[in-house]
């Protein structure tokens, strides 16, 4: 039962991994198009708030391998990293977002398509890498400028980045990217 139900989360996880690079390459194709505000806000509402609302549940199964019983433990843990975490984002903003958008490319993929096996390969973690890239630079791919924007109303002021992102804009590097997300399994 559990190899079935994992071969139809793949097949699901496959079929909706195309579909959103398609549409992607779509969009890049006819900037007519428009993602609407509340498409994205029915997406975060729907898929975002529920991701991170499970976060004490993960900490419990952590604190369980660490044989702790105090759950209050796991939540001041987390509060002292996100602290050290707004500290360093204020020190060194583009070097703390350059590893967050990683980090968070690597874990959106993971949290995805986990339930394929804890199969520990270089394969599967370059899919889950890809398979989330998907949604960290869909904004910089549907909407470049406020995605620049954003990341200035986060301190990002550092001139070799924001030249970096021109030269993926203006070069079209973010639907080789798709492709290379598209042929990595």
């Amino acid at each position: 039962m559990k190899n079935y139900i994992q071969k139809i989360s793949l097949y699901h996880s496959l079929i909706f991994f195309l579909l959103a690079n398609i549409f992607s390459l779509i969009i890049d194709q006819s900037k007519n198009l428009i993602i609407s505000n509340a498409i994205c806000l029915f997406l975060i509402l729907t898929i975002g708030i529920s991701h991170g609302s499970l976060d004490h549940i993960k900490g419990k199964k952590l604190l369980d391998i660490l044989k702790i019983n105090n759950i209050y433990l796991f939540f001041l843990a987390y509060i002292f990293i996100s602290l050290i975490i707004i500290i360093l984002w204020l020190i060194i903003p583009t070097i703390s977002l350059t590893i967050f958008l990683l980090v968070a490319s690597y874990h959106f993929g993971k949290e995805d398509t986990e339930i394929l096996g804890n199969i520990n390969s270089l394969a599967n973690k370059l899919l889950y890498f890809f398979k989330g890239l998907l949604i960290i630079i869909a904004p910089l791919q549907f909407h470049f400028e406020e995605a620049i924007n954003i990341f200035k109303l986060l301190f990002v002021e550092n001139e070799k980045f924001y030249i970096f992102l021109g030269f993926i804009e203006d070069n079209k590097v973010l639907p080789v990217i798709f492709l290379l997300s598209l042929s990595s399994k």
